[in-house]
């Protein structure tokens, strides 16, 4: 009769087994993903990193920026490549970022006229700093000079996500700080700008900038579909490591492999910056966990849809608001459409978020609400309940939800409706389609992006009355 520690062995080796097993089917699952070109598997030699903080400033940093760009050139845009329009890594495609006004890939600073402070804006993991460019323009009208840096990785090829390290990122955030901190004619005032994963760098930064002598600390913090808590199975997708280092597996670092039309934000993406993405998350949590710690954060703005595919919004209430003291901060909810016809076919259907904040008054800061006026029209009307208020107040607005829009994304919140890239096409573009308007039809499984490329929505149609937010909001004392 077999004696328990025998059982135990025995299904400690069925486990390792089927482990083993599972982990090389999908190893060997990788293989059949699109085959990886030079912008794939370049590896910069140029790029920042941590370790190069202490002699590289704001100058230092530009000038990495043009050795990043010869090297892309060398190595994948001077390549014969095959024909497309839409190729990024191709000069005479309509996508080439070089072929625009401005490379908006790369760093750069806008100075208000009579700056009564700055700004540093970081955009998202797989971004650039265009997605900040019209957050940017709204804070120089506002009065704020800014700073938008690139963060390592990104803007030149996706293959360079796989060298970034979370280490590099807060550094080169650090930098920028500086860099802002010196601008000519502004005062002393700062206040840090984050989209998605730039909204948790911001957030790392406003914890532990007193740890740096030469460093300031901001006044108040922004925040745009901000990745608070990133998904567990970053643990599990970092396992490629193991087996990817060797050629035949090499496609296994990849979470996806597509073609990088896009301009100003890639299309594939590579493992392991989620991986670092979440031990960002980890870190900032056992931080907020202490309320000695959270006491730190300064005010904070965020702008959020309540339905968001790529983060918890959840966790933005759960482990960040509820965390802070009453100082002033707000956070604004976009409410999906009631009056869309396309909500019966939701798999969840978010409850209406002004009942779950209404019942959880009085809160600790304060919360707006766009939402259809009723079920029967696309008219939206801004409900506002202030901070230690049971009270909610009703506000008509004269903007509506355009047709055929269900809700907003993740990727939506920080782009006006006529982008020249990612808008609706009625703004002013030199490119001859925008990809936000682009809805194509045909066969399925044709084309090489899916239809969940086309058919997410890319910017965000009351981005007039968030603009009006956020300067209403820094003008408060």
């Amino acid at each position: 009769m077999l004696k328990v520690k025998d059982i135990i062995r025995q299904l400690i080796v069925i486990a390792v087994v089927i482990g083993v097993t599972v982990y090389f089917v999908w190893a060997f699952g990788a293989r059949r993903m699109a085959e990886l070109g030079p912008e794939h598997r370049i590896e910069f030699a140029f790029e920042f990193d941590a370790a190069q903080e202490a002699t590289t400033d704001w100058p230092a940093y530009l000038a990495i920026e043009d050795s990043l760009a010869n090297e892309l050139a060398d190595a994948v845009d001077s390549r014969p490549r095959p024909g497309s329009l839409v190729d990024r890594h191709d000069a005479t495609s309509l996508t080439y970022p070089d072929n625009f006004a401005v490379n908006w890939n790369r760093s750069y600073e806008m100075m208000a006229a009579s700056p009564r402070g700055v700004a540093v804006l970081l955009h998202g993991l797989s971004d650039s700093p265009y997605s900040m460019l019209t957050t940017a323009r709204t804070l120089v009208e506002a009065g704020f000079s800014v700073v938008v840096p690139r963060l390592p990785g990104h803007g030149f090829a996706v293959g360079g996500l796989r060298q970034a390290r979370w280490e590099d990122w807060t550094a080169t955030v650090r930098i920028a700080v500086r860099h802002a901190m010196q601008l000519a004619g502004v005062e002393p005032s700062l206040v840090l700008v984050g989209y998605s994963n730039g909204g948790l760098l911001a957030i790392d930064y406003a914890l532990r900038c007193e740890e740096y002598a030469d460093l300031t600390c901001p006044d108040r913090l922004v925040l745009m579909s901000p990745a608070i808590a990133v998904s567990r199975a970053a643990i599990v997708t970092n396992l490629h490591s193991l087996t990817s280092w060797i050629p035949y597996f090499e496609k296994f670092q990849w979470l996806s492999i597509m073609p990088e039309v896009d301009p100003f934000k890639f299309t594939s993406f590579p493992k392991r910056a989620a991986w670092e993405t979440y031990q960002v998350s980890t870190r900032m949590h056992k931080e907020l966990a202490r309320p000695s710690e959270a006491a730190k954060l300064p005010p904070i703005l965020t702008f959020q849809s309540v339905v968001d595919n790529t983060i918890n919004a959840p966790a933005i209430i759960r482990n960040l608001y509820s965390q802070l003291p009453a100082n002033g901060s707000e956070i604004v909810v976009y409410d999906v459409n009631r009056h869309s016809t396309l909500l019966s076919l939701m798999k969840n259907l978010p409850s209406d978020p002004t009942a779950g904040f209404v019942s959880a008054a009085p809160l600790q800061y304060d919360v707006t609400i766009l939402r259809n006026r009723d079920a029967k029209t696309d008219a939206i009307d801004m409900v506002e309940l202030a901070a230690g208020s049971n009270e909610q107040t009703v506000t008509p607005t004269d903007l509506k939800w355009p047709r055929g829009i269900y809700s907003l994304s993740h990727i939506a919140v920080p782009f006006q409706q006529g982008d020249e890239v990612y808008g609706d096409g009625t703004g002013p573009s030199q490119l001859p389609m925008t990809l936000g308007a682009m809805a194509p039809r045909g066969e399925a499984g044709v084309l090489l992006l899916g239809s969940d490329y086309f058919l997410r929505t890319r910017y965000n149609p009351f981005y007039s009355i968030q603009a009006e937010i956020l300067k209403s909001w820094l003008s408060e004392p």
